[in-house]
């Protein structure tokens, strides 16, 4: 076990920067946080890896979501992206009809 630390293999941190830095893409920052405790990253090396995730980006993956959407209707659109894990100013940012037109 020492040795597979030594190497690099065990390394909490680096896998918990490289899931946030996958999956942030296509989710919100409170399911990511959730994958993160499933498996077993502590909450420091959690905030730390999400803290990284600025709301711009946040945003614009919700927005690449919604525009992959067939649904017109921005409640349902919302609602996926609520269960996708984006917070409520995140999905109300990226469906606002006056920064992105196409809503």
């Amino acid at each position: 076990m020492a040795r597979a630390r030594r190497l690099g293999y065990l390394d909490d941190a680096a896998f918990a920067r490289a899931l946030v830095a996958h999956r942030s893409r296509t989710r919100g920052l409170s399911v990511v946080a959730a994958e993160l405790a499933a498996k077993g990253i502590n909450r420091g090396l959690a905030r730390d890896a999400l803290g990284v995730v600025d709301h711009s980006s946040q945003v614009e993956a919700a927005r690449w979501l919604a525009a992959r959407s067939s649904r017109t209707d921005r409640q349902v659109v919302a609602a996926r992206l609520l269960r996708r894990g984006f917070a409520t100013d995140v999905i109300r940012e990226a469906l606002d009809p006056e920064l992105d037109p196409s809503w």
